[in-house]
């Protein structure tokens, strides 16, 4: 059924918002931090626990690498992150015009395309460790992007609003567009862009959180191979 991904997709799009408004009215997220931390462990599970294992054809080895490639391509040339690439809620002296419309823009990229896992998922029958992957790391997104909005916009929950609901739109467009594609080519794909993820983002944890940062990461890992037992 349909609905189940469009659900989940939903209610991705609330938990960012909710990320937003907390970091709109300053409530500082505590365990963000280590939160954050096993959201990563759990995506490099669900990458080489599942995902890049379900996906072994002749191929498949080309698809992961894509995907891959794919990801440190929208860091390098189409992400802009004012907080440097250190997730600091505290920053000065950004450059207005970028963070005002480039910030969103790229973040956008980053929830369409989790719009897109989440399809992939359904229509590969992965199920919940990929659901769970996408949701983990919502609440603290939203919180990453609404702080340097603030600064630039009079109400930034507008444009937060927009860019969370990207998930959803991912969502639709890969339900209606990736259905005749081949599994195992979507399922190599996703696990070569959560990989990636993996590999472009985890190491900024240890900027903020060096201490048992591994451990978090570790324990984010066995949960999926938990979830990957049953």
């Amino acid at each position: 059924m349909d609905e189940i991904p469009i659900f989940i997709a939903i209610l991705s799009f609330i938990v960012m918002c909710i990320g937003e408004l907390l970091a709109y009215y300053s409530v500082s997220l505590k365990f963000k931090y280590e939160f954050e931390a096993i959201s990563f462990g759990f995506i490099f599970g669900v990458a080489t626990l599942i995902l890049i294992p379900k996906s072994y054809s002749n191929m498949f080895v080309l698809y992961v690498i894509l995907g891959m490639i794919t990801v440190y391509l929208i860091e390098k040339y189409l992400a802009y992150c004012p907080l440097s690439k250190k997730y600091c809620v505290e920053c000065d002296n950004l450059e207005e015009v970028k963070v005002k419309f480039i910030y969103p823009i790229s973040f956008f990229i980053h929830t369409f395309i989790d719009g897109l896992i989440i399809a992939v998922s359904y229509i590969s029958e992965i199920g919940l460790p990929l659901y769970l992957a996408i949701l983990m790391h919502k609440l603290p997104a939203g919180f990453v992007l609404i702080s340097p909005l603030k600064g630039v916009y009079k109400n930034p929950l507008y444009p937060g609003a927009v860019v969370s609901f990207g998930t959803v739109l991912g969502t639709i467009i890969g339900l209606m567009t990736l259905k005749d594609v081949s599994t195992k080519v979507l399922l190599a794909f996703s696990g070569g862009v959560f990989l990636g993820a993996f590999l472009m983002l985890a190491p900024h944890i240890y900027e903020h959180k060096e201490e048992k940062t591994f451990l978090y990461i570790l324990l984010g890992y066995i949960l999926v191979g938990i979830i990957a037992l049953h």
